[in-house]
């Protein structure tokens, strides 16, 4: 299934961009680094550390109830994480990579906090899209679905998503203590409890940070996006990027792949307000390589420090 969608996925954006579109990407490229665009891709560069600044201070805050580590081993940590999610599908190794560089006497609690910490940017995620699709449906009244698909479906199946995602901030102590009772987990723990609760200020804080976070690298693509030549009003490219997000975090995909899917659904949202297939995929591609490639082919070598 993740190989059919992978393969509907690349060649959708061959179909729409083609071959010659495909070699226009790295001519588009130079274009745009022209002197009077070189600040705004330094800017967007630049913001990538501030990503995982974030992420790695909403890590090190979540853990601190249970573990104290310094901003420096929490980055590390995070970005270790970003290794193992790529070998993973739609990234769900990414917090099992992260107890790689956490104390052993506490990995149980720090594998149940880093998968919370995972449904609080997907809750921002959703958020975001809702939004989305209200600016697409309400304000500029286009159709940002398929002919056939009902909307009712859209909405059940992103609610369906966010209750499992409440679910999962909301009840983590009840869900531990289950996971607690199996025979594997009690070998693999040895011996530690998996007690954990959180409290509102915790839960507030860090999804304000998954929040800012979100906005940060959307941030990002739309920039790539303006300087890739997609013409379009700001509100609207936020727009495309929410969307995008939303319903890509839907669809099983593998690190290859993912950065297709995306393309992709932002070829499919953006085409409502420019025809630029090239420009989208070239963002994409850049996007995905600064925030992810990047810093997994850093964090690899982590480990080997011990």
């Amino acid at each position: 299934m993740r190989l059919i969608i992978a393969l509907a996925a690349y060649s959708f954006i061959a179909l729409k961009i083609g071959w010659v579109g495909l070699l226009n990407i790295f001519t588009n490229l130079s274009i745009s680094l022209s002197s009077q665009n070189l600040f705004w891709f330094g800017f967007a560069i630049m913001l990538m550390p501030l990503v995982w600044a974030l992420e790695a201070y909403k890590w090190r805050f979540a853990l601190s109830e249970y573990v104290s580590i310094s901003f420096w081993k929490s980055w590390r940590s995070v970005w270790y994480g970003v290794v193992a999610g790529q070998l993973t599908p739609n990234r769900i190794g990414e917090p099992i990579g992260r107890l790689a560089l956490i104390d052993s006497e506490v990995r149980g609690k720090a594998g149940f906090v880093a998968v919370w910490c995972s449904f609080t940017q997907q809750v921002a995620t959703i958020l975001f899209g809702l939004f989305s699709i209200f600016w697409w449906l309400v304000v500029n009244d286009y159709a940002v679905l398929p002919s056939g698909v009902p909307l009712w479906f859209v909405f059940f199946t992103i609610l369906c998503w966010v209750s499992l995602m409440i679910m999962g901030i909301v009840k983590v102590h009840w869900i531990a203590q289950w996971f607690e009772k199996f025979g594997w987990v009690k070998r693999i723990l040895h011996g530690e409890k998996l007690i954990i609760d959180f409290s509102a200020s915790t839960f507030f804080i860090v999804q304000i940070i998954s929040i800012l976070r979100y906005i940060v690298f959307s941030t990002q693509y739309v920039i790539l996006l303006k300087l890739f030549g997609v013409s379009a009003s700001l509100a609207d490219l936020y727009a495309v990027v929410g969307l995008t997000y939303l319903f890509s975090s839907f669809i099983p995909t593998f690190s290859a792949s993912e950065v297709g899917v995306k393309a992709g659904f932002a070829i499919w949202f953006a085409s409502m307000i420019s025809d630029n297939a090239v420009g989208v995929t070239a963002a994409s591609l850049f996007l995905w390589v600064l925030n992810l490639a990047i810093p997994a082919l850093i964090a690899a070598w982590f480990p080997w420090r011990k």
